[in-house]
């Protein structure tokens, strides 16, 4: 991922593991949206040790932040706060992947959701994400891919604009960025831009990030998410 940044002039370049990938924390809890690939780590001090194996005389400049994205759910906002604050961090990511209920955004249904049912599940995502920006349980500056919802359903609710104006004025009260995320740009982009458009009217700061899982996504869409930033006005954190 590091050699990935690199060969694209990226100056700097967080990794940021999802917390559902340490043990620990995957056998304690029931996570609701869980990724099925990818490393498990035996605990915090295993993924630091991951970041000193980079050779920083072959980085040519570029700094590399450690940091992880931190799933948000009151069933376990504690648990998981204890967890993320043993270590110090160079940037936190706050993400919602689940619902009240425990079900996962981007779960693919046998049978869609209509659109009353799109409506009630869209009220209650953008609920929680505030609920996330009001909390303290993990020092975050970012809530990541604030329109993940839309992976779940092909419906959005007649006010979605206004739900995206209320979250972005919650990210700005709290000084928190709203994520234009690389993979939403790849099947949403006009909802990405209503998001940018809100955070503008809203005066929120924004954050770019990839989402890249594998070497090749880094700085995947980056050159589309800068183009809504400079289009909007819009201030990076």
């Amino acid at each position: 991922m590091v050699a990935s940044a690199k060969a694209r002039n990226i100056k700097q370049y967080s990794i940021t593991e999802h917390v559902s990938q340490f043990k620990g924390l995957r056998e304690s809890i029931a996570f609701g949206s869980l990724h099925t690939k990818g490393r498990i780590f035996e605990d915090l001090k295993a993924y630091r040790r991951e970041f000193s194996r980079i050779d920083h005389s072959e980085l040519m400049g570029m700094k590399v932040r450690m940091g992880l994205e931190v799933d948000f759910s009151p069933h376990y906002e504690a648990r998981v706060g204890e967890y993320v604050n043993q270590e110090e961090w160079d940037i936190l990511l706050c993400s919602v992947h689940e619902l009240k209920d425990g079900s996962d955004i981007e779960k693919v249904r046998a049978k869609p959701l209509n659109p009353a049912e799109a409506r009630t599940a869209w009220s209650e995502y953008f609920r929680l994400e505030r609920m996330a920006l009001e909390s303290d349980f993990v020092p975050f500056s970012v809530l990541t891919h604030p329109v993940r919802m839309s992976r779940g359903t092909d419906h959005l609710p007649d006010e979605v604009d206004d739900s995206l104006l209320d979250l972005a004025k919650a990210a700005r009260k709290r000084n928190k960025a709203l994520e234009l995320n690389g993979n939403d740009l790849d099947y949403q982009p006009r909802l990405v831009r209503r998001l940018a458009k809100a955070c503008s009217r809203a005066g929120c700061k924004v954050s770019l990030g990839s989402d890249a899982h594998y070497p090749r996504d880094v700085f995947r869409n980056m050159t589309d998410a800068m183009a809504l930033v400079e289009e909007f006005a819009l201030q990076l954190m």
